[in-house]
């Protein structure tokens, strides 16, 4: 019988739910690397461990004094890496005192006491017998330190030791779905620790979707070195490996390079590089304006692909910097931080004769005048700057600066060389809470126009860069050239006096544009007041009754049945596209990595493969139909395949397996009245806390109760002045105190009840 595998879903929440040992008493954007330190050391421990058992039972019919030799040998573990005994998990070992007397101790996971003093040795021992580990735990993670209390590190210990399921599954490849399994869960923690983090998670993550635009825009392919001065936990690089790897090529045979001046992130982007089995990385510590590492043989190492987002508004002193000849085209100021142009001017000198590069900028370099007006007249005059991309605002964490993305490039095309591209791409995009979002057919079409030079009105111009000279005095500002703001809201004043719609709204090129897409007459929601004025039909009182009348038109049933037929004739071909991707062990290398983070497929070339093929059929299934335009077709499919890639990887990896079914598909089909129960009771809850709310509040009015600065009006203290008014108070007056506190401890009551019966439903 097969082993049940662990799947991402339940990794993701394993991995969340640790850091709930120590949210309460650390910030996100300080407790993530002990929780990234402590995943670490217990997947390389694992993995030593699976190799150690490997080895005995190769070597068992040596002695036991020369099995002992061969177990503790550093050699005898290949390319897996060497984790000495105070770091094992799950091993007692005996220390060797100087004076020859000995020491037991216990395994790490079974440490009792000084467990911050036992982890910190642990990591360092483990760097200490690893070439490729030095610089990534010892001196940037201090549990001992800053770790608040040791009941929460057992928690943590506890936690990792119990693993996913409670039950002690090893972190190692073969209890996976897929091979690189842990490292799509890393970067899913990393960002749950971004969004944690409100504004410090800018300093070590970019959102995903923006990091995916500038790789694209970059277009790194394999064998090339790639290169992030401001690193932070590496995303950036880890996106390109994927890019390379959804083209057909191998996103493993890159050569990654790096700085940030933080060596918590430091040490992070070196897990993750690791744990994504990218072994081709140098990611240094420092500040990269004042001590540049990206230089040998006393010269800057150029690469082929540099991708920045530096930090915006950053101070800088010129006196502190090494390598002034970083900075030939100017130097920003010095106070008032904008150290912005001079990030990019490092990035310059960073690349290679023929590379491109992609740095986000704020949107201020574009303007400011001065020596900031200098810098930006002299690369334009250079020939350096071949695109610029305005993005829509809040779409970083903590600030909502308008940004855009500088495309530089040293090789630009002659017949591109005296001119700007410029895209305004600041009004598309999904609107959040407190984050925006680039979707998917935002970033098509971003890439799609940007790689073919298409001019759209209000969207993108090919700008000489004579007119930037001329016309503007070398002001870069986007609406100059790119001007999308949109037109103003047509006013019509007798409307306004006597109600209804303008024609000229509905007749308008929006309204059209939708009608037309769809083949509707604006008659099936208006009447035609006069000439001048329509208004919505009488019984169209709702926004519901609105929508319901739009959808219940034969043209929208038409449109749908033709979008169904175009997705049901792709399918016939796209599920045997599908069937390719079964396991075919022919195809596979099984190459183990520096941590035995996974295997690789090198030879297997077929889900991207059968990526490229599909995109290009769903686009021309859907975009003659007029509903969905190229991008959307193509966001519609980006979408779709990035909700199912991991699934696919786990087909090609161990073939079908029950947990690629929908948790929630499996419950719609099978415990529909168990469902149905759990969602009453949800309800009931709700309503009885409602009820409780209400309690309360009537109780603080006649009880005329006034809160303290710092005090919570909640249920137990009301119960308690209601019980302590009322006493021995048999009156008529106390009657309405007996009547709420009645009330309160009824609404209380049904409260936990439904809770109860809750969770009776769930543990069933």
């Amino acid at each position: 019988m097969r082993r049940t595998k662990i799947t991402l879903g339940q990794l993701e929440k394993f991995l969340y739910k640790s850091a709930d040992k120590l949210r309460s008493s650390m910030d996100a954007s300080e407790y993530k690397e002990y929780i990234f330190g402590l995943l670490f050391l217990k997947r390389l421990s694992d993995v030593f461990e699976e190799k150690r058992e490997q080895l005995k039972k190769d070597y068992k019919h040596l002695s036991e004094h020369r099995l002992a030799e061969i177990l503790e040998s550093r050699t005898s573990y290949g390319d897996t890496m060497f984790v000495p005994p105070r770091a094992r998990w799950n091993e007692e070992w005996i220390e060797t005192r100087d004076d020859g007397s000995t020491q037991p101790h216990p395994a790490l996971k079974d440490t009792q006491t000084g467990i911050g003093e036992m982890l910190n040795k642990a990591i360092a021992a483990l760097e200490d017998n690893n070439e490729s580990l030095h610089g990534v735990l010892k001196g940037n993670i201090n549990f001992n330190e800053q770790v608040a209390g040791k009941p929460k590190l057992k928690d943590l210990l506890d936690h990792f030791t119990r693993s996913v399921d409670g039950q002690g599954i090893r972190l190692v490849n073969d209890v996976f779905e897929f091979p690189d399994l842990l490292g799509a869960a890393y970067e899913y923690l990393i960002k749950e620790f971004a969004d944690s983090a409100g504004k410090k998670g800018g300093q070590f993550y970019t959102p995903p979707w923006v990091v995916r635009l500038m790789v694209r825009l970059i277009d790194p392919k394999q064998k090339m070195s790639i290169y992030d001065p401001t690193v932070g936990s590496a995303g950036m690089l880890i996106q390109c490996s994927q890019y390379v790897s959804e083209q057909g090529s191998d996103g493993t045979d890159l050569d990654f390079h790096g700085q940030d001046s933080d060596g918590g992130v430091v040490s992070i982007a070196k897990m993750n590089l690791i744990l994504h089995n990218l072994q081709s990385s140098h990611i240094e510590f420092g500040n990269t304006l004042e001590e540049p590492h990206n230089e040998k043989d006393g010269a800057l190492i150029q690469f082929d692909r540099v991708i920045a987002n530096p930090p915006f508004a950053q101070n800088w002193t010129l006196s502190r910097c090494k390598r002034h000849e970083r900075f030939q085209y100017g130097h920003a100021p010095q106070t008032g931080k904008k150290a912005d142009l001079m990030f990019l001017q490092h990035m310059l000198a960073s690349l290679k004769s023929t590379g491109r590069g992609a740095v986000v900028m704020p949107h201020g370099v574009l303007f400011r005048g001065r020596k900031e007006r200098e810098i930006r007249v002299n690369l334009l005059q250079a020939r350096v700057i071949e695109a610029i991309i305005g993005l829509p605002p809040k779409l970083f964490y903590g600030t909502g600066i308008p940004a855009v993305i500088i495309i530089l490039n040293k090789s630009i095309p002659e017949k591109e060389r005296d001119h700007i591209f410029i895209i305004n791409a600041d009004r598309e995009f999904a609107e959040g809470k407190k984050q925006n979002q680039l979707r998917p057919e935002d970033i098509e079409k971003i890439v799609h126009v940007y790689q073919n030079r298409i001019e759209e009105d209000k969207y993108s111009r090919r700008v000489p860069i004579t007119v930037i000279e001329k016309s503007h005095d070398w002001n870069l500002n986007l609406r100059r050239y790119v001007d999308n703001t949109p037109q103003p809201e047509p006013e019509d004043v007798h409307c306004h006096l006597h109600g209804g719609v303008p024609r000229a709204e509905v007749d308008g090129p929006g309204a059209t544009k939708q009608l037309t897409k769809f083949k509707l007459s604006a008659t099936c929601v208006f009447d035609e007041l006069d000439a001048q004025r329509f208004a919505f039909k009488r019984d169209l009182t709702s926004t519901s009754k609105l929508r319901a009348r739009v959808e219940s038109q034969p043209e929208i049933a038409a449109t749908r049945r033709h979008l169904s037929d175009a997705l049901a004739n792709w399918w016939t071909t796209a599920r045997h596209d599908f069937a390719e991707l079964a396991p075919k062990t022919e195809l596979m290398e099984v190459r183990e990595s520096a941590s035995g983070s996974a295997y690789i497929t090198l030879t297997d070339t077929r889900l991207p493969k059968v990526r490229i093929a599909l995109l290009g059929q769903l686009v021309a299934a859907l975009a003659p139909l007029g509903v969905l335009d190229d991008y959307q077709s193509r966001g519609v499919f980006v979408n779709w395949w990035d909700s199912i890639k991991y699934d696919l990887k786990t087909i090609t990896s161990i073939g079908w397996a029950p947990t690629l079914i929908p948790e929630q598909m499996v419950i719609d089909r099978f415990f529909t009245v168990e469902r149905n129960a759990l969602i009453a009771r949800e309800q009931s809850i709700v309503e009885a806390e409602a009820a409780i709310a209400e309690a309360v509040e009537n109780a603080q009015l006649i009880l005329e109760y006034e809160a303290d600065e710092d005090e919570t009006i909640n249920a137990a203290l009301m119960r308690s002045e209601l019980t302590s008014e009322i006493g021995e108070d048999e009156s008529e007056k106390s009657k309405i105190f007996r009547d709420a506190l009645a009330a309160l401890k009824s609404a209380e009551s049904k409260w936990k009840e439904h809770k109860d019966a809750h969770k009776r439903l769930t543990a069933h």
